[in-house]
């Protein structure tokens, strides 16, 4: 019964671990295209969910769109913009009613899959796009403990000008995820050190099973 005990205690241990390490996605509504937007209005360019988080080491920031990005129009070519808040972000979007998106360094990702930094890891499948960011890659803090920066997400099509106004700064901005927001980064364990936990755990339940004997 007392080895019962500890194997479960293990189990419950892990159970709790995952538990608070597990992101909860932003949902953003399908379809809420700013209206300031004048590129394509398609999936590719409209965010459903997002989440973020940081395990000490890497910032993991993941999104689903409502269509792949494969299915952008021809002559579109989306871009996906990360907006990091440090701790001296500015509201660089009041001008299109988001004042509260505030950021001082972005990551972004292309449609083919790269990145503004070989540092950053990037990817797309089908309608989902991630991009891995390194505490390393970032500039210093400007006064934020890194688990308190934030972060914002948004599509540009980033095509050439097309009637009837052209895709300026403001006007290639498809979408916010969260709306007129920042969101926190959710604080998870990194991987070595919950195989570590895991071996000590073990570790504990070998010795109690030969006191046991």
């Amino acid at each position: 019964m007392k080895q019962i005990s500890l194997f479960a205690v293990v189990g419950a241990v892990f159970c709790g671990i995952t538990g608070v390490a597990k992101a909860v996605p932003i949902v953003d509504t399908a379809g809420d295209f700013l209206p300031t937007y004048a590129g394509a209005i398609n999936g590719a360019f409209d965010v459903i969910s997002a989440d973020a988080t940081f395990d000490g080491v890497t910032f993991h920031l993941t999104a689903n769109l409502a269509g792949p990005v494969s299915g952008a129009p021809a002559g579109s070519i989306p871009l996906y913009v990360w907006g990091i808040n440090t701790g001296t972000g500015t509201n660089n979007f009041a001008n299109i009613g988001n004042p509260n998106v505030r950021f001082n360094t972005v990551a972004t990702l292309n449609a083919t899959g790269a990145t503004n930094n070989p540092a950053f890891h990037g990817g797309i499948s089908g309608s989902t796009v991630f991009i891995d960011i390194p505490l390393s890659a970032l500039p210093p803090s400007t006064g934020f403990a890194p688990e308190d920066y934030l972060w914002n997400l948004w599509p540009r099509d980033t095509s050439p000008p097309v009637a009837p106004a052209p895709i300026g700064n403001a006007n290639a901005i498809s979408d916010f995820a969260p709306d007129n927001a920042v969101a926190r980064f959710t604080a998870v364990s990194e991987p070595g050190t919950l195989a570590l936990l895991g071996l000590s755990l073990l570790g504990v339940v070998a010795t109690r099973r030969r006191h046991t004997r």
